[in-house]
């Protein structure tokens, strides 16, 4: 049995990447925006000296000093929220960049593997069986063609498009069964 251990490795690697594109996404987004920005720091150090302020200061007695720091926090808290929305779409459009690039990294890799591999098969059964029926005997008889292809030569072998989905099935089984033992466990 012949086996290509570089094209099962890289549809490993191709199918786990696009199944996590998005955590690495995510965790290169959480390295990146991590740190707070001067001017939220500023804001945020504002508006809690403004807050210990407004507690001092008693409603009754001193309402106009109060209802102006009021209006200050309320400012801040303005500035702060409009800060945050443009760095939320600042994150958003940084977010969609990174999928495209991983999703086009993806098909590059897909396209370079089947390319690489057309004319070989992932896995050759054909050592299993006896030489004398080799062109006779089929293992995987009504869909041998289908999953050979694009290697013509092999009757029993799986060919890297046919491998493609079935690791991509398979990465799919073993995620769903992590995640109902997760599910049942709390």
């Amino acid at each position: 049995m012949e086996i290509n251990y570089w094209a099962i490795f890289l549809s490993l690697a191709i199918n786990l990447m696009k199944r996590y594109s998005s955590k690495l996404c995510s965790l290169i987004l959480l390295k990146v925006y991590t740190k707070e920005t001067q001017e939220i720091t500023e804001y945020r150090n504002q508006l809690k000296i403004l807050r210990e302020e407004k507690n001092c200061i008693n409603p009754m007695d001193n309402f106009a000093k109060y209802a102006l720091v009021d209006r200050k926090i309320n400012k801040l808290i303005d500035k702060l929220k409009e800060n945050k929305s443009s760095t939320q779409s600042e994150r958003m459009k940084l977010t969609m960049y990174i999928n495209v690039v991983f999703t086009i990294f993806t098909i590059l890799l897909s396209l370079i593997l089947i390319w690489l591999n057309y004319s070989k098969p992932v896995i050759d059964f054909s050592s299993l069986l006896d030489r004398s029926d080799l062109n006779e005997k089929s293992i995987f008889f009504p869909l041998n063609k289908m999953l050979a292809f694009p290697n013509k030569t092999g009757n029993n072998s799986i060919g890297v498009s046919a491998w493609l989905l079935i690791v991509n099935r398979f990465i799919d089984i073993i995620i769903n069964k992590i995640n109902s033992t997760t599910l049942l466990k709390n």
